[in-house]
């Protein structure tokens, strides 16, 4: 797909699927970064198996390697960064799988505003500039936009929380396929508030 690809300009979709896609098992490698610094950081953490391999599926995906925005500033799941290239920062690796924890069950208890449990979410049709700035992204600058009730469904939850999602299912087949090569089966549809209770 192009970076100046037009078919999405002012198309909103309803539902979280994204027609153009297909949710199907991937291969997730897990680089030298995630496997020697981020998993014993977050196995110190004491965590359900549920919310730890999700956690660590989103690090994995966001990019988390020197130089890469989530490494630089100990904060692997990019929770706070934007489009725009603001960053959020945290002192510690320890303390920015802390924020990632408090953001997922902020977003279960109604806490994030953006993720309105049980309610009504409009995702708006989005030009997104770093998408522009990155043809190696593989993704149009042009993103459609969503329509949905969202109940915490893992495919509607990314959709929100990263552009990328709205115009490719790399994202959730991510999250999938690194579960059930950890021995657990979810699917898009599956809840991030039943997830993070498996053991």
């Amino acid at each position: 797909m192009k970076v100046d690809d037009k078919r999405y300009i002012g198309v909103t979709f309803e539902g979280s699927k994204y027609p153009d896609g297909k949710y199907q098992k991937v291969n997730v490698v897990v680089n030298h970064y995630i496997l020697n610094e981020y998993i014993p950081a977050i196995k110190k953490l004491n965590l359900t198996k549920g919310m730890e391999l999700l956690l660590t599926a989103m690090a994995i995906h966001e990019g988390f390697y020197p130089k890469s925005r989530s490494y630089e500033n100990n904060n692997p799941g990019n929770i706070g960064n934007t489009d725009s290239g603001a960053n959020k920062k945290f002192g510690t690796l320890e303390d920015g799988i802390k924020r990632q924890i408090q953001f997922i069950n902020d977003i279960i208890t109604g806490k994030e505003k953006a993720f309105p449990m049980n309610k009504p979410k409009v995702i708006e049709p989005f030009y997104s500039k770093e998408i522009a700035k990155n043809p190696q992204y593989g993704l149009p600058a042009n993103l459609p936009g969503y329509r949905f009730l969202f109940t915490g469904q893992l495919d509607q939850y990314v959709k929100i929380y990263a552009t990328g999602p709205r115009a490719s299912d790399n994202y959730v087949n991510s999250i999938t396929s690194y579960f059930e090569q950890n021995g657990i089966h979810i699917t898009p549809e599956s809840k991030i508030q039943d997830i993070i209770k498996l053991t």
